[in-house]
C-alpha cells in the first residue's frame, strides 16, 4: 500500500530540557530547498482508504450496536476506544476521535450528542446552501460550501467569519486553545482546531478533505474539479501553493519523500493523530510516563512516520533516562543495565527521526511564518485579478 503519511507538530515537540544531560541534544540535518526537488502534489488517495471509511464488516456493525460509552472519560478508557478503532474492532470515526480526547482532558464535562448534533445541523444548512446555489453537480460543492461558511460573511455565519487566534496558538498556557470545541464556541482557532473542525464538517457532508502537515502546522488538502490537489490554508482562509509552503517553511525534499510532510492523511492516520492529542493532554497534567509512551507506540504502529509521536516518544524516553540516572546516582553507581537500554533506544530513535529528514522549526520562526501568510494571501489575490 502506498504511504499516505503526514505529521502534526502543533506544539513545541522538544520539551524544555528534554534532550540534555544524560542523552544530550540531537543535531539534525539542514533542509534541501532546491526548487527542482519540490513535490507539487501528494500521492493519489487509494480506493482502499475510501472503502475503509465507508464500508464496515458485519462483525464491526454488530460490535458497535452498543455504541461508545459516553461516560467513559478516564485516560485508560479513552485509550481503549482509540485502540478499538485503530485495530478494527469498531469503525474509524474522526468526529468521535476528536470528542474523546477533548472530553477526557475536560474530565467528562462535554456531551457527545450536543457535539455531534452541532455538526449534523451545520452540515444540513450547508446542503441547503449548495442546493440554493445550484452547484450540487460539482465535485467540490461541499468544499466550496464549507469554505464559504467559514470565510465569507453571509447569513450562514451571521456575517461573522472564522479567524485565526494568535493568543497562545501553541496551547502552552491553556491546552483547550487547541480544541474544536473552542472553534465551535468562538469561531476562532489555530492550525490544529480549525483543520479538525473543517474535516469533521467535510465528513458530515461526505466530501473529501484530508489533513496534511507541515512543520509546526496543519492544513487541509482536497482534489479540485480538474483532479489536482489544492491546499486550504485555514490560518487566513486562502489557497496556498506547495512551492510556497516548501520554500517559506524550509521543508526538505527528503522529509517530503519520506512521507512526513505535505501528504494526505488517511482516516485511520487522522484518528491515530487524535490518540497523540490524548497523550499530549495527559502529559500536560501528569508529565511523561508509561502511559504517554504507550500512546506514542500505538500511534507509530498505525502511522509509522508520525513525527509528532516519534518526537514525543523521544522526549518521554529522555525523561525516563534522566530519572534512571538520578536514581543510579543516589545509589552511588554511574550506570545500570536499564540506563544503557534506555540510552540505546534513545539513540536509535534519534537516528530514525534524523533519517526521515526532520528539522525542528523554532517557535519564533513559526510565528514569523504565520505573519507572512497574510502577505501571501494579498499577493496571490492581487495576481488573480
Amino acid at each position: 500500500m502506498k504511504k499516505l503519511l503526514s505529521i502534526l507538530t502543533v506544539t513545541t515537540l522538544t520539551a524544555a530540557g528534554a534532550t540534555v544531560l544524560y542523552f544530550g541534544k540531537c543535531t539534525l540535518g539542514q533542509p534541501n530547498s532546491d526548487p527542482k526537488t519540490l513535490i507539487a502534489s501528494s500521492q493519489t488517495i487509494i480506493q482502499e482508504e475510501q472503502q475503509l471509511t465507508t464500508v464496515q464488516t458485519d462483525t464491526i456493525k454488530q460490535q458497535t450496536k452498543s455504541t461508545y460509552n459516553s461516560d467513559c472519560f478516564t485516560y485508560e478508557c479513552a485509550y481503549q476506544q482509540y485502540s478499538d478503532m485503530l485495530e478494527g474492532r469498531k469503525p474509524v470515526d474522526f468526529k468521535r476521535a476528536v470528542f474523546i480526547y477533548e472530553n477526557t482532558y475536560l474530565k467528562g464535562t462535554l456531551n457527545y450528542n450536543e457535539f455531534s448534533n452541532y455538526f449534523t445541523q451545520t452540515a444540513s444548512q450547508l446542503k441547503d446552501y449548495i442546493n440554493k446555489k445550484g452547484i450540487a453537480g460539482y465535485k467540490t460543492a461541499g468544499q466550496y460550501a464549507i469554505f464559504s461558511f467559514m470565510y465569507a460573511p453571509s447569513y450562514l455565519n451571521n456575517n461573522q467569519v472564522f479567524k485565526y487566534d494568535f493568543n497562545d496558538f501553541m496551547g502552552d498556557k491553556n491546552w483547550t486553545n487547541m480544541f474544536v470545541t473552542k472553534v465551535m464556541k468562538t469561531k476562532m482557532g489555530n492550525c490544529h482546531g480549525l483543520p479538525y473542525y473543517y474535516k469533521i464538517l467535510a465528513n458530515e457532508l461526505n466530501v473529501e478533505a484530508y489533513l496534511a502537515i507541515a512543520p509546526n502546522h496543519m492544513y487541509i488538502k482536497h482534489i479540485d474539479e480538474k483532479g489536482k490537489w489544492v491546499n486550504i490554508e485555514l490560518t487566513n482562509g486562502h489557497v496556498s501553493s506547495d512551492a510556497w509552503m516548501i520554500s517559506s517553511m524550509g521543508i526538505s525534499s527528503e522529509a517530503i519523500k519520506k512521507g512526513i510532510y505535505m501528504d494526505a492523511l488517511t482516516e485511520k492516520q487522522s484518528v491515530a493523530l487524535c490518540l497523540w492529542d490524548l497523550a499530549m493532554g495527559y502529559q500536560k497534567d501528569n508529565g511523561y510516563d508509561d502511559f504517554v509512551l504507550k500512546c506514542c507506540n500505538a500511534v507509530i504502529k498505525h502511522y509509522p512516520t508520525s513525527i509528532s509521536a516519534l518526537m514525543t516518544k523521544q522526549n518521554c524516553i529522555s525523561f525516563i533516562g534522566k530519572k534512571q540516572q538520578e536514581e543510579a546516582k543516589k545509589k552511588g553507581v554511574k550506570s545500570t543495565p536499564e540506563m544503557e537500554k534506555t540510552h540505546k533506544e534513545y539513540v536509535a530513535l534519534n537516528k530514525q527521526i534524523e533519517d526521515l529528514g526532520y528539522r525542528e522549526m523554532p517557535q519564533e520562526q513559526y510565528e514569523q511564518w504565520i505573519k507572512s501568510v497574510e502577505d501571501e494571501k494579498r499577493k496571490t489575490t492581487s495576481n488573480s485579478k
